[in-house]
């Protein structure tokens, strides 16, 4: 991005002794040396190599003023300048670091950044003509190990990026679409269906709890994907955990992409419940649950709820070693719910805090991570197609950085390659929003993603020959392919896939709930008995 950049800084290096007139001689030499070797290393430009520019003794220190490139850094050159007085001061005269502090540090780029920076580290940005210079607060040595100055670079140019591509309809790419499907009479919003029956009801904001009926649909159309796409490739069933530390989100990346999205759970302060006294009195007086009586009983958090749902399968191979016989690894999961906070749009069942899905995870050799995204999506294309017959896209939609990762990825001159990382989404139309040329009548259903390396890279999970390693995941939203299927078909079972049907009546159809005041109205009560009659068979 930046053709140039430079860094600058003053440090402070305090020895454990005083400087003796043979001492500094012998720094003075080793500065010498830093200058025309040490600090060059690495590089074969002498602009892009770091330079002690002076240097001033104190009694028990020394303070030097540096300059470096962008070859080597100067946090790295600072600990360059630190690891060889060290070791040429102690072994000769006794005397070791005490502390090392890097003030003023200071990045100068070649042009100017318009990006907002609000992170502690950063003491101030000014934009000089056509540069930027971005000064840091005080840095220690633990401060200099970390790979701060690389991360915050890496943090500008994302955030650059993403506000130059990010408003740019390219984002979306068509691919492929089936053919238009003759659609029945059916209009209506199957969702508005569903509640005034009384088949689901919604327990908060984004929750909705589903009685049988519901639920036994629901579940033919998992075992019906689970029966015609995933175990015909040969993917076996695990159980994933929903509720992950924060370390497992910093390392997918999702703490850095869509913390916004994300809910999070916090344990209790103690197990002793004598110290929740004065709160349950509280609780028993008001009869109600104070918020912020409650936090003061809680650590902060340390968990966040299932988000993406594979977050485990790269938890569970970090740091494994695999080889040739363990893969490639082809798992699924749908064991429980998924939580996303989505503030505001949430309509019905087909976008909610609490969902489901099956999660198709795989890990192996990038050869076979995309030949088995290639056999996934022949799949998907004929599920679509020939089981549910249902109108249906597919579109390349990350081009630009890898979603929910927080990681930028360009995609240039409008070219898919489509055997490297990036995600491909499946939409179906939902006639009861209007006509299908209107891309807002359209819904995600699902969608596969190959990664690369992003997560074997941060997970370390290796080859025993050194081979690269890649993954890939896909994602079933179980309610919002009913819902499309529902929106397309209608609740005629008529209409409905032969196939689906016959996963319907593997079992009796549960009895629907017909109480005095449950449906609440009597058109709701009669439209139950309306659909009921249609599933008689």
């Amino acid at each position: 991005m930046w053709v140039s950049m430079r860094f600058t800084g003053v440090i402070e290096i305090i020895f454990n002794k005083m400087l003796t007139d043979d001492i500094k001689k012998e720094i003075e030499n080793l500065i010498k040396y830093l200058n025309s070797d040490y600090l060059k290393r690495g590089t074969k430009d002498p602009k892009e190599a770091a330079h002690i520019n002076s240097y001033v003794f104190r009694e028990s220190g020394i303070i030097l003023e540096m300059e470096t490139g962008s070859k080597v850094r100067i946090d790295e050159a600072t600990l360059r300048v630190k690891n060889i007085l060290t070791t040429s001061l102690g072994s000769k005269y006794k005397i070791g670091v005490r502390r090392v502090v890097l003030h003023k540090p200071t990045i100068i780029l070649d042009n100017r950044i318009s990006i907002s920076l609000k992170i502690p580290l950063i003491k101030s940005i000014v934009n000089d003509g056509e540069h930027s210079i971005i000064e840091l607060i005080e840095l220690d040595e633990n401060d200099l190990k970390k790979p701060l100055f690389l991360r915050l670079l890496r943090l500008i140019e994302d955030k650059e990026q993403r506000a130059k591509w990010g408003g740019k309809s390219e984002h979306w790419i068509l691919i492929k679409k089936s053919d238009r499907k003759i659609m029945k009479a059916y209009v209506e919003d199957p969702n508005d269906v569903l509640e005034r029956i009384g088949w689901m009801k919604r327990m908060s904001i984004g929750q909705w709890l589903y009685t049988p009926p519901l639920t036994h649909m629901l579940n033919a159309l998992k075992r019906l994907f689970i029966d015609e796409v995933i175990k015909p490739l040969g993917f076996e069933e695990a159980t994933f955990p929903k509720m992950y530390p924060l370390e497992v989100g910093l390392k997918t990346g999702h703490l850095k992409g869509v913390i916004n999205s994300m809910i999070f759970a916090s344990l209790p302060r103690s197990y002793d419940i004598s110290e929740f006294e004065e709160l349950i009195d509280l609780m028993y007086v008001l009869n109600e649950v104070p918020p912020e009586e409650l936090q003061k009983y809680l650590r902060t958090p340390s968990y966040f709820l299932c988000f993406a749902q594979c977050e485990p399968f790269y938890w569970f191979f970090e740091n494994e070693i695999l080889d040739d016989n363990s893969l490639p690894v082809k798992w699924y999961d749908y064991s429980g719910p998924s939580y996303r906070w989505e503030s505001g749009g949430i309509h019905g069942i087909e976008r909610v805090i609490e969902f489901h899905r099956i999660e198709v995870v795989w890990l192996g050799k990038p050869d076979d991570v995309i030949k088995i995204r290639n056999n996934l999506l022949e799949r998907y294309e004929y599920f679509m197609d020939k089981v549910l017959d249902i109108e249906w896209r597919m579109a390349w939609v990350t081009p630009w950085f890898y979603e929910q990762s927080g990681t930028f990825q360009e995609l240039k001159e409008n070219i898919i390659e489509v055997n490297r990382p990036g995600t491909i989404d499946f939409e179906a139309w939902l006639p009861y929003r209007g006509e299908r040329e209107d891309n807002k009548n359209w819904i995600e259903m699902g969608n596969i993603s190959i990664h690369g390396t992003k997560f074997t890279e941060a997970f370390r999970i290796k080859h025993n020959r050194g081979e690269t390693l890649w993954t890939g995941c896909s994602g079933f939203g179980s309610e919002r392919w009913f819902i499309v299927l529902l929106a397309q078909k209608g609740f005629n079972i008529d209409n409905w896939p032969k196939k689906y049907i016959e996963y319907v009546k593997t079992t009796p159809f549960p009895k629907s709930l017909n109480t005095v005041t449950y449906p609440k109205t009597k058109d709701n009560r009669e439209l139950l008995a309306k659909v009921i009659d249609l599933f008689k068979w």
